[in-house]
């Protein structure tokens, strides 16, 4: 969904639309992944690969203010756990949506980590290994 938002940025001319204007592109991006939240509410086990609340990590680890909704809608629509992948660097390439350095991904990880414990959610670290055996790990802890 991201990409999209950055594709349709980009064809606008805005080489990295997050920090051209991080509030915009922030709340478009946030009222997208609650629709998602929404959707698929009724079921009885959902997957998401990003959640309302990395919107709020990323707004905080620029320094940002965080719209007060923002906040109410993070501490009502929580999640029973999270699998957080920790960057890894032999595997992490840049690209035209992911304009974020290796650093800058460090720096996030901890801001999504951070994030997702304020609101009260479980989190857990995937470890670094195959997809089989990733995929396994979280099949585990479910």
């Amino acid at each position: 969904m991201s990409r999209t938002i950055i594709d349709q940025e980009h064809n606008k001319g805005i080489s990295r639309p997050f920090l051209h204007n991080p509030l915009a592109f922030s709340e478009t991006l946030f009222e997208c992944r609650l629709h998602d939240y929404f959707a698929t509410s009724s079921k009885a086990m959902q997957f998401y690969d990003r959640g309302i609340h990395d919107v709020v990590a990323y707004l905080h680890e620029l320094g940002q203010e965080v719209p007060c909704g923002m906040q109410e809608d993070c501490a009502q629509y929580t999640y029973g756990k999270v699998f957080i992948f920790p960057p890894w660097e032999e595997i992490y390439t840049e690209d035209a949506q992911r304009k974020e350095t290796f650093s800058e991904a460090k720096k996030l990880h901890h801001a999504l980590f951070e994030t997702y414990r304020f609101y009260g959610m479980t989190c857990i670290e995937v470890p670094r290994l195959s997809v089989v055996n990733r995929l396994a790990f979280i099949l585990e802890n479910l």
